[in-house]
Formats: structure tokens, C-alpha cells, sequence
């Protein structure tokens, strides 16, 4: 017998403590019960008696539960045992276990649980097991136990996700547990169909010094694999002879659908069809030969709400084309282009902003709907309806200038081209990117040219090609000073090195400073090819507009704030404020987010609200509050480079993070170390229960025999 902690023995001493007592000499006192002792003294009178131990088996009672407790505390294990050395040592077993959704192929699924289960058939209570479920992404299901029973229900409550292969994130977090282990020998046991698209090589990875790597290849495609690629979506309005499209008004969509036959065998007359908003629309036949692909068109359909959900199937409800029917299903949302709200403000008659208005009316994406206002129209709510303001020459109020900085922290866009009449309440200065100056005239002699452009900025990105626009051929004849902040971004600058176009985030929004005005009085920027596709860079970047596709792929995050963009959401809409967002998955669970961070005057932007897709169908997402904005709709679908069931050679993947090509094995007897073999055998716990419990009947003993004493 050995122990751990054998510094715990000490407290045997204890053991005397309860002989000590019974055994101890006391003084004898005899007591005479006495009316009053005031005229009394006090005469000591020494009379000692020794104990005499009456009750052996309390006492042997007492003696023993001390003495398992503190053989408890010592942690004693027998290092010659059958459970201390055992042929080859005790295994840390690491299973990882694929659970893509290409282990759904026919019954590649129940066989991978059947061999992961029996691979960890001959695991001895000596050895550890930890579950590792891994796709794209890995998670511990259970760690380190010795009950193998508890392993294997794991293993068979387990089921395949939506997920693509990756064996990197399993095999270094298998890597991470191992590195802790104390046992001799590691194991990792990799039970998957071994997809090639799967494994990417690392020269990072590598398993401990000593790991073998068991693979247990499963599956395989034995008949027919077919797998829907991406649809295409060709959109049309309704009726452009009517003037520019609003909000809503229809388009024609026509859906040209894709089929992959990964076989040899042909696939012929095959049934697709398109369903939308839960109702089929179309049945087709579509046919492909072995290892080809093939295209169908559907007849179109005029879309009139947003948010239209659409899938296609191959086969029909009840027959599957192939033994794997998640990718026999693409999910897509179809939704009619919203316009992006814009207030343009100015002082100048309409024909002098008809270059601005003309700018914003053309073009599809996305879609401005501008709205050409007076400078009164910032004292009412016109402002909430609005994504992107345009101030031209426009002198600002402390109220208006109040509105503008809470319309810009909560997500909106502002740009502010300053002309003759242009000013910014000195209170609220600060706020500005720039400090606005004096009036520059280049009316006599040379115009001033914009030159010093950040091409890499989204304003300025679509002009960095050669022969994609010349801004230096814009003349300039006069322009306001501006001085920028340190925290700000000079996008543009004037040949004399004075900045042009200033940029700072602020809160959720950008505000954007520009030296001159946006129409013809200070220079001729407007007549220029150049001016309509700066403007719509400009509106573009200020609306934090993203074109939303039709679909994304499971491992995708959606980006929930430029999905509101992108559905017409304003920068008053109520998902901005504090009522947050609901989550409505595939599955049809909930899941509230919270709501939105407050954005402080001047501080940098909050993160944006993101998700990530986790399953295949259609999540849903709306706002909360009495304005609760556009809700989003999007679709997932299941990555297709998945559904292809090539295989690699496992000693491949063995091969590259063990450093040779065999699984390898330890020979010989391999002793534990000691706090392995103390935490394999647990002799103390059952000494602390074996201790408790004498303490208990001690206590009830003692308890009845000074009962019956008193009797």
C-alpha cells in the first residue's frame, strides 16, 4: 500500500486523543447541598480517582472512523495491482466522431455509432474516454470518464447536423485534451466517411509526442448521388414605361435551377420542383448524364411582397432521388428591391439641384428615393424617414444640429457640403470631423483640382482602375477651409493639400464633411462623368448598404444590421432602439437577442448585431417595440461541396499530424504514475464513506448508552 499525501498519516496521533480522555485523572468532589455559603471558606480537599474505559466497542468505534478518515486524506492506492500496471498502460481515448451532414448518406450514420462503440469495446476502468462531435466546428460531448457504458449512450444519442466536414478544429482540440492527460498512452479513434474536401494540411497540427491515431473509415457512395447547385435569379420590373419603382411594386423573377450528378450512372427524368411560400408552382423533369451537370429554367414569377420564401426539390415527398436529401433541397428568399430613403436639403432652387436629384433617381442598386426638401423641413419629423441626409449650403440650428447627431448615432448617414450660407452651431462643434473656416476664392487665376484621393476608401474604391474616372478635371472656384480632427479620415484633398472630404464614424453612423457644394455654384463636379457613381458611393457608404443575397451557406453570418439596410429599414426604425430582436430558427425555436448598444456621442461605432447559421431552412428575424422596422428573412442551405463523398486515404490525415503513415502502438508494460493510479483506483472515497458512517453509528451508540446510564 502507498500513498499520495502520506503527510496525512500525522493525524493518526489523533487516535490518543480518545484515550487520553477516558483514562485521565479527575479531582473527587463530593456535593452537600448547603442553605448558604457566605459564612463558609473554601478548604481544598485533593482526592483523585483514574477512569476505568467501560465502553470498548464506543471506543474501538471512535478509533476507527479517525483512523479511515485520515486514511482518506493520505489518497492510498496499491501500486501492484492489476489496475496500476496493465499490458501497454491505461489509454486517454479521444473518439472523434464526424457528425456532417454527408454521414446521413443511407446508413452511414448507424454504422459510424456501431464502430465508434465497439472501438472503445476493449477500454478498461483504468482508461479515460472523451467524445469529441465535430462538423465545421468541434465540441466536447463528454470528457475524460471511465464509465464506458456513459460513453457509448453518448455516442448513441448523437445525430448528424447540417454541417460540413473540417478535421482540423477536431483533431487540435482532441490534441488540447491529451496535452493534460497523465496517463501513459494517448489515443485518438477518428471515425468518419473521410471526405476529401474535408482535410486541408496544416503544418501546425501535431498530435503529443506519442499519440496513435485509429481511423475507422464509414460509408461511401454506392448508388445514386445527385445535389441541387445554387439557383440563378434573373429580375425584371413589371412595368418600367410607369416611371421609377417604389417600395413594393413587383418584379418578374425567373429561376434557373442546377443539378450535379456525382456518379456514373445517368440520372434521367428526374422531378424538380419550385415551391414558393409553401405551395408548388412548377413540376419539371431534368435529366444528367454521369458526372455532369444540367440546368432548368421555371417559368417566371412576378414577386410582390418581400420576403417570398422559395425552395427547390429533386424527386417528390415520399421518393428521394438518392440515399442523401439534404442536398436535394435549395432554400432561397426572393424579395423585390427596397430603395434607400434619402432627405437632400438646400437652400437653391430646384433646377440647381437637378443634378443631385437626376443622380440619385438612376440606378438599381440599390435604389435611392430621394426626397428634394427646404431647410424648414429639419424641424419636423421628415428626418425619422430618412436613411442618408444631404445638407447643401444649409445653416444649422443648435435643435436641428441636436437631431442630426442622434440621427446619425442611431445608424444613419450624413453628409454636409458647405457653401457660402453653410454653418454648425459652435456648441455642437466638436462633433464635426472638421472645424469649418473661411471661404477659399480661386475665382482669379488657376480653379483648385481634387487630387490626394484614398482609393481605398468605399467612396473613392470604383475609380482606382486607370480610365475609371479623373477627378482632377473637376474645377473648383471656391471652397470653405477645413482643418480635420485627429481622429478623422481626410478621403480627398485639393492640389493645395487642403482636405476636400473629411469622414468620422459616429456612434452606429457616418458623418461626412465636404468643402464645397453638391450643385453648380462653386464648381462643376456635377457636369463631370464621375459625379453619378460618386454619388451613389456616397449614399452607398452613409446608408451602410450591403446587397442582401438570396441565400447563404450554413458556417455564414448573417449581418442583421445591413439586412435591415437593405429591406428599406430608417434610421428611426424601433429594431435600432431598445427593443431588440426575436430569432426564429428552422427549427422553430426562439432565441431574443438583446437590444442594440447605445452609441455615445463622438465614440467609436458598436459591433454590429450578427448571426450565425447554424441549420438549413429559413430564419426569421424581427424587431421588437411598437416600430418593430422591416422584419428579415433568411434562407440557408447546406454547403454542396459536402454532398461529394470522395474520400481520402485516412493514413494520409494519420500520416500528416503524427509525422509517419501507421497508427502506431506502445509496447511493454507501462506503469502508471502515482496520481494516475490513485485517481484510477479512488481508495479514498470509499475510506471517507466508510469513516462517515462509523461516525454515525458512534453517535447513536453513545447516545442509547448514556440513556440508559441516566435510567
Amino acid at each position: 500500500m502507498s500513498f499520495l499525501a502520506p503527510l496525512f498519516l500525522v493525524g493518526l496521533a489523533a487516535l490518543a486523543v480518545p484515550i487520553l480522555i477516558h483514562l485521565t485523572q479527575k479531582e473527587r468532589k463530593a456535593v452537600v447541598e448547603f442553605p448558604s455559603l457566605m459564612f463558609l471558606r473554601k478548604i481544598p480537599y485533593e482526592s483523585v480517582q483514574r477512569r476505568r474505559i467501560r465502553d470498548w466497542f464506543l471506543l474501538a468505534l471512535r478509533l476507527a472512523a479517525i483512523a479511515l478518515i485520515v486514511a482518506a486524506f493520505s489518497r492510498p492506492f496499491v501500486r501492484d495491482s492489476a489496475i496500476a500496471a496493465t499490458q501497454g498502460g491505461a489509454r486517454d481515448i479521444v473518439v472523434l466522431l464526424d457528425r456532417s451532414y454527408s454521414m446521413g448518406y443511407g446508413n452511414t450514420w448507424s454504422t459510424a455509432q456501431r464502430l465508434a462503440g465497439e472501438a472503445i469495446g476493449d477500454a478498461t476502468p483504468a482508461d479515460r474516454i472523451s467524445l469529441v462531435l465535430f462538423a465545421d466546428a468541434a465540441e466536447v460531448a463528454l470528457r475524460s470518464t471511465p464509465d464506458r457504458s456513459r460513453a457509448v449512450a453518448e455516442i448513441t444519442a448523437a445525430s448528424p447536423g447540417s454541417g460540413s466536414t473540417r478535421f482540423g478544429p477536431a483533431l487540435k482540440l482532441a490534441g488540447s485534451l491529451l496535452a493534460e492527460s497523465l496517463l501513459p498512452r494517448q489515443e485518438v479513434i477518428v471515425v468518419s466517411d473521410f471526405q476529401r474536401a474535408g482535410w486541408q494540411p496544416d503544418d501546425t497540427l501535431r498530435m503529443p509526442g506519442g499519440t496513435t491515431i485509429r481511423a475507422v473509415p464509414v460509408g461511401g457512395a454506392d448508388g445514386a448521388s445527385l445535389a441541387l447547385t445554387p439557383v440563378a435569379l434573373l429580375r425584371s420590373p413589371v412595368d418600367r414605361a410607369q416611371g421609377p419603382r417604389g417600395p413594393g411594386q413587383p418584379e418578374r423573377v425567373t429561376v434557373t435551377a442546377g443539378v450535379l450528378n456525382r456518379t456514373a450512372t445517368p440520372a434521367t427524368d428526374v422531378p424538380i420542383a419550385l415551391d414558393v411560400d409553401g405551395r408548388v408552382v412548377q413540376e419539371l423533369k431534368i435529366s444528367a448524364g454521369p458526372n455532369q451537370s444540367a440546368t432548368i429554367s421555371f417559368a417566371p414569377l412576378t414577386i410582390t411582397t418581400p420576403n417570398t420564401r422559395a425552395v427547390v426539390r429533386l424527386g417528390t415527398p415520399g421518393q428521394p432521388v438518392d440515399a442523401l436529401p439534404r442536398d436535394n433541397v435549395f432554400n432561397f428568399v426572393i424579395t423585390p428591391s427596397a430603395p434607400v430613403p434619402v432627405m437632400a436639403v438646400s437652400h437653391s432652387a430646384a433646377d440647381a439641384m437637378l443634378y443631385l436629384s437626376r443622380a440619385l433617381a438612376i440606378g438599381d442598386a440599390p435604389r435611392f428615393e430621394a426626397s428634394m426638401q427646404s431647410p424648414e423641413a429639419l424641424a419636423g419629423d421628415a428626418m425619422n424617414r430618412a436613411r442618408v441626409m444631404l445638407l447643401n449650403d444649409v445653416a444649422v440650428s443648435d435643435a436641428v444640429a441636436a437631431k442630426l447627431m442622434a440621427f446619425v448615432e442611431g445608424g444613419g448617414g450624413l453628409l454636409v457640403a458647405l457653401g457660402p450660407r453653410a454653418s454648425w452651431p459652435a456648441s455642437r462643434a466638436q462633433w464635426l470631423p472638421v472645424s469649418i473656416g473661411q471661404t477659399v476664392d480661386r475665382t482669379r487665376g488657376a480653379p483648385a483640382r481634387l487630387s490626394g484621393m484614398e482609393f481605398g476608401h468605399a467612396v473613392f474604391e470604383p475609380f482606382r482602375a486607370p480610365r475609371s474616372g479623373d477627378f482632377s478635371t473637376a474645377r473648383f472656384y471656391s471652397y470653405r477651409s477645413l482643418s480635420a480632427a485627429k481622429d478623422a479620415s481626410v478621403l480627398a484633398r485639393f492640389d493645395t493639400g487642403e482636405p476636400a472630404l473629411v469622414e468620422r464614424a459616429a456612434g452606429r453612423g457616418r458623418v461626412l464633411v465636404y468643402a464645397s457644394t453638391l450643385d453648380l455654384n462653386w464648381n462643376d463636379l456635377a457636369l463631370k462623368p464621375m459625379f453619378l457613381p460618386f454619388v451613389h458611393q456616397i449614399g452607398r457608404h452613409l446608408s451602410g448598404f450591403k446587397e442582401q443575397p438570396a441565400w447563404l451557406t450554413i458556417g455564414q453570418v448573417l449581418d442583421i444590421d445591413a439586412a435591415e439596410v437593405a429591406a428599406g429599414a430608417t434610421s428611426g426604425s424601433a429594431a435600432r432602439r431598445a427593443g431588440g430582436r426575436t430569432i426564429l430558427t428552422p427549427a422553430g425555436q426562439r432565441r431574443d437577442l438583446p437590444a442594440p448598444v447605445v452609441a455615445t456621442p463622438g465614440g467609436t461605432a458598436p459591433p454590429v448585431t450578427a448571426l450565425e447559421l447554424t441549420e438549413q431552412g429559413f430564419y426569421e428575424v424581427r424587431g421588437a417595440g411598437r416600430e418593430p422596422g422591416p422584419p428579415i428573412v433568411a434562407a440557408s442551405n447546406v454547403a454542396i461541396a459536402e454532398s461529394n463523398l470522395d474520400r481520402i486515404d485516412p493514413q494520409e490525415l494519420v500520416a500528416a499530424v503524427t509525422g509517419n503513415g501507421t497508427t502506431g502502438s506502445t509496447s511493454g508494460d507501462d506503469v502508471l504514475p502515482d496520481e494516475a493510479q490513485e485517481l484510477a483506483q479512488r481508495v479514498w472515497w470509499y475510506l471517507l464513506f466508510a469513516g462517515i458512517l462509523l461516525l454515525i453509528a458512534e453517535t447513536a451508540l453513545a447516545h442509547r448508552l448514556s440513556k440508559a446510564a441516566r435510567i
